[in-house]
């Protein structure tokens, strides 16, 4: 496993597979929004279909910041193959819930990095990789 780190959007590379991480964690009002657009930018570069492993931990999520992903979704989900999300608590399972209902998506919660690593990879991973976030 290798891990390139710039900033809050990284790419970890696992047998072959590029996942496109993206660390949420700590922050609030327009810093969420800031990451988004970056987020959106790296997701979009090229054509190829994406895996995306977001992280959610003690962030504060607005009305505003998730009106802001609902207008740029439309334009980055024809690049995401898979999107796993950590770091959710109820309040945010339940707005992933009705963001995956409204704008059609199945963008899944997980408990742990390693099961969001196994979804995103269709794979049983032997090894536990390094903390990611």
């Amino acid at each position: 496993m290798k891990l390139a780190r710039v900033d809050r959007i990284r790419t970890l590379s696992i047998g072959g597979r590029e996942i496109i991480c993206i660390d949420y964690a700590h922050l609030k009002g327009e810093e969420l929004i800031h990451l988004v657009n970056r987020a959106r930018l790296a997701i979009t570069s090229d054509s190829s279909l994406k895996l995306v492993l977001t992280n959610f931990g003690h962030c504060f999520v607005t009305p505003q910041f998730v009106r802001h992903l609902e207008s740029i979704t439309p334009f980055v989900n024809p690049y995401i193959e898979r999107n796993a999300l950590v770091g959710l608590n109820k309040p945010k399972m339940m707005i992933l819930k009705g963001f995956n209902l409204l704008m059609g998506t199945d963008y899944r919660a997980f408990a742990s990095e390693h099961e969001a690593l196994e979804y995103l990879l269709a794979t049983r991973l032997i090894d536990v990789p390094e903390a990611i976030f």
